[in-house]
């Protein structure tokens, strides 16, 4: 399994040698080096070979950057199935943790398993005609 490298290692202000790049990232120098040719700007005009901190920031949050899931309102995510379910039943419990922000959970439509995604008493509002929300306190 490939290794998962963390862009935050980077320093956008600072410029990094291939060596330099490896030892903050964890990796070989090697594949740095074939970063390059998969699209990794390089200033080579020059020896030793530099490499932006922004613009590797820039590489590695484009190559491995996090998945962003999109949820309709009336969606939440499947803790089991690991997507985005409609809830079981139309019904949801809605645990206030602030009086600003609080969390919605539901039953998987597929797999019964928890569902859940996080929810102002607006959003809670808004699916009122879909969704039959009962609130419940933290305990």
């Amino acid at each position: 399994m490939a290794k998962r490298i963390s862009p935050r290692k980077v320093k956008i202000h600072n410029q990094y040698t291939y060596e330099q790049a490896a030892d903050a990232l964890g990796v070989s120098v090697q594949t740095v080096r074939m970063w390059r040719q998969s699209g990794l700007p390089v200033l080579d005009s020059q020896k030793p070979h530099l490499i932006l901190g922004f613009a590797l920031k820039d590489y590695l949050n484009e190559r491995w950057g996090k998945p962003k899931r999109c949820l309709a309102p009336d969606q939440f995510l499947c803790m089991t199935c690991n997507a985005p379910r409609r809830a079981y039943g139309g019904m949801a419990d809605y645990l206030p943790y602030t009086s600003m922000r609080g969390r919605l959970e539901a039953l998987c439509e597929e797999c019964q398993g928890v569902c859940g995604k996080f929810a102002s008493p607006t959003l809670c509002e808004e699916l009122a005609p879909v969704l039959t929300i009962a609130t419940r306190n933290r305990k």
